[in-house]
């Protein structure tokens, strides 16, 4: 697993340069009993669409948000209110 930290808002070209990483790492680092190699990258700012546009769909690169700071009990305690809401009401519905 291959892990990059980038500060800002995540690029294509932030991508393409982990999938070089991780092309580069299956190819010559990996040996044959391993699985293939994951990237993550980390962001304090992303765009789905930058990701979804520069990435194939069968992709070993996953992006994920970070914070610069912890929240607070209360912004936590808010979190967990607003999701609990948001299955709830997934819960309630019908899909025919």
């Amino acid at each position: 697993m291959l892990i990059d930290l980038k500060r800002g808002e995540l690029t294509h070209q932030d991508l393409g340069q982990m999938q070089m990483y991780v092309n580069y790492f299956d190819r010559h680092v990996r040996t044959d009993d391993e699985l293939p190699t994951v990237g993550i990258l980390h962001c304090d700012r992303k765009n789905e669409a930058v990701v979804e546009l520069t990435l194939p769909e069968d992709a070993n690169i996953y992006t994920s948000k970070y914070q610069l700071y912890l929240p607070s009990r209360e912004e936590l305690a808010d979190q967990v209110v607003r999701a609990r809401r948001e299955i709830g009401g997934r819960e309630g519905r019908s899909d025919g």
